[in-house]
């Protein structure tokens, strides 16, 4: 066996773990209920290979009432801003209360608010809106790489320091050698995926090298 037949071995056995475990934790929750059991069969249908973003967003709408969890209405937020045409109830609550959130979930918030712009109008760098909801980001200076990308947009005369500060505020570079091993317990943590996906602090080597050669070409 060579090492491609090796890697894409390897690849399907952990594939098949993950349909595994996602199938436990589903049979589990039905059978127990509770609010881990609950997160962590959410955050196993956004594992690769399941993906299951409709029905990540889906889960969260139906149950968030019952289990109160910001770090889950957060991701739902998000979701439904990157894949579904449909009215986003979810940020809707974390507007809602946003005044009782910590500084670390209320940029969340702000971001994720510039974010729907972002997405659903080709004039966001026009609005007003746009421009305040992603600088009330930069709460109490908030470990954030996202808002500070799109912040280069809209200042370009701070780009390079925009760019600083977004590079120091990443924490973990991902390469092909070691994106396998994070823990599984990991994956299953809301605050990972909220990481990666949403504050940007978790990335790949490919995208931190990118921000270095903008900044360079400044």
């Amino acid at each position: 066996m060579n090492s491609n037949e090796m890697f894409n071995e390897m690849i399907n056995i952990k594939n098949k773990n993950v349909e595994k475990l996602n199938k436990q934790l589903k049979v589990e929750y039905e059978k127990h209920g509770g609010l881990d059991l609950f997160t962590k069969y959410v955050m196993s249908e956004t594992l690769a290979p399941i993906e299951n973003y409709e029905n990540v967003v889906k889960l969260i709408r139906e149950n968030y009432q019952k289990h109160i969890s910001v770090e889950l209405l957060i991701i739902g937020a998000y979701l439904t801003v990157s894949w579904m045409c449909s009215d986003n109830e979810m940020l809707e609550v974390l507007n809602l209360i946003r005044p009782f959130l910590s500084d670390h979930e209320r940029a969340i918030v702000h971001y994720l608010n510039a974010y729907r712009m972002f997405i659903a109008d080709n004039d966001y760098l026009l609005k007003q809106e746009y421009k305040t909801e992603l600088y009330s980001s930069l709460i109490s200076n908030v470990a954030f790489v996202n808002n500070r990308l799109k912040l280069v947009e809209l200042a370009s005369e701070e780009a390079r320091d925009l760019y600083i500060d977004a590079l120091n505020n990443v924490q973990i570079v991902f390469s092909e050698d070691n994106k396998s091993d994070v823990s599984i317990e990991c994956l299953l943590n809301p605050q990972s995926f909220i990481n990666e996906f949403i504050l940007g602090n978790y990335m790949h080597k490919e995208n931190y090298d990118n921000i270095i050669l903008k900044m360079m070409n400044l």
